[in-house]
């Protein structure tokens, strides 16, 4: 029980910078390569990279090469169920259909 407590305490952090939560709120549901997040989201290539290199570290994302790109989608079940509750308990909308 302590791995769990330590791993999601991890994943939270993960989670806890505006851009990192806007990344994955961007990823549910669907993948996504670096140029189309960081048009959709406003966020400089270098700056999305660094994030997405956290958000995969921590098992929250993974990569897929496909060609010269690499697609990025959630993996973890758990925090897409956690994000997906928040979002409508607060009625919150993915910063991807805002326009």
């Amino acid at each position: 029980m302590e791995e769990w407590f330590n791993t999601y305490s991890e994943k939270l952090k993960a989670l806890g910078h505006p851009i990192r939560l806007k990344l994955v709120i961007g990823l549910m549901g669907k993948e996504c390569n670096v140029t189309k997040i960081c048009k959709g989201l406003e966020i400089p290539q270098a700056t999305t990279s660094q994030h997405l290199a956290i958000l995969k570290n921590k098992g929250i994302i993974v990569g897929k090469r496909t060609g010269t790109s690499i697609c990025y989608s959630l993996c973890d079940d758990g925090v897409k169920e956690m994000i997906k509750e928040l979002m409508h308990k607060t009625g919150a909308k993915s910063p991807c259909d805002e326009s």
